[in-house]
């Protein structure tokens, strides 16, 4: 791939980041609207629209990363779009394998460790969404089919019919952990990697661990709260 078709890719994969990013926010601001007048059936068909987007967001963002300029050459961002031709899972996961090549530290441990720990993350933030959305993107939205379609998948069906936004949200916030992880590996692999590589898994646990305690529950109490007061300012 000659370095001007690469940036082309990077830079509108970049702008397709930003206008995912809007898309998540704009129907996250209508569940929680919906949330807020007790209509829960709308926030959970809205629910399933956000893991879609969920997942376009981390196919655009792997393809923008993998096109980052002077990263990946021309043979390894093939590499890894043949896995991605399988399924988007493999794809990161080759991606990581072919950027951890560049860092300095072989003998170390430090590759083996830091390939271990973002595969973990891969496998548990980016495979069941992913699924998810291939269900719900072929019209399985409220049943979920074995991959032949010859009958019912019931442990998908299950986790097609609750997933919640809060969940989606543990999903977006250990996906930009990972994503950035993986930018500094391609961008930096001996300098920013080395630098952040810490930080970014310390903020990654806390964030996980300050919203493991969340729950659609208090979500909703929360937004009716805030709708209530509002309306009692509205009136006084």
């Amino acid at each position: 791939m000659l370095e001007e078709a690469r940036n082309g890719v990077f830079a509108a994969q970049t702008e397709n980041v930003k206008a995912l990013e809007q898309a998540w926010k704009l129907i996250n601001k209508t569940i929680n609207a919906a949330y807020s007048r007790g209509d829960n059936s709308s926030a959970e068909i809205h629910t399933k629209l956000l893991a879609q987007v969920y997942c376009a967001f981390a196919e655009a963002v792997l393809s923008k990363v993998i096109h980052t300029p002077n990263g990946l050459t021309s043979e390894e961002i093939a590499q890894v779009k043949v896995k991605g031709k399988r399924n988007i899972v493999d794809a990161w996961k080759k991606c990581v394998e072919l950027a951890l090549r560049k860092v300095d530290g072989k003998s170390s441990g430090h590759i083996a460790n830091t390939q271990k720990k973002i595969t973990s993350l891969i496998d548990s933030y980016i495979y069941d969404p992913s699924l998810l959305r291939n269900k719900i993107a072929h019209g399985q939205w409220k049943v979920a089919l074995n991959s032949n379609n010859t009958k019912v998948n019931v442990s998908i069906t299950e986790k097609v019919n609750s997933i919640t936004v809060i969940e989606l949200y543990r999903y977006k916030a250990a996906f930009q952990s990972l994503f950035r992880i993986v930018e500094d590996i391609i961008e930096s692999p001996n300098k920013a990697h080395h630098r952040d590589y810490w930080a970014h898994i310390v903020k990654f646990e806390e964030s996980q661990l300050q919203m493991k305690a969340w729950t659609v529950e208090n979500k909703i109490e929360n937004l009716k709260a805030k709708k209530a007061r509002a309306n009692f300012k509205r009136a006084s």
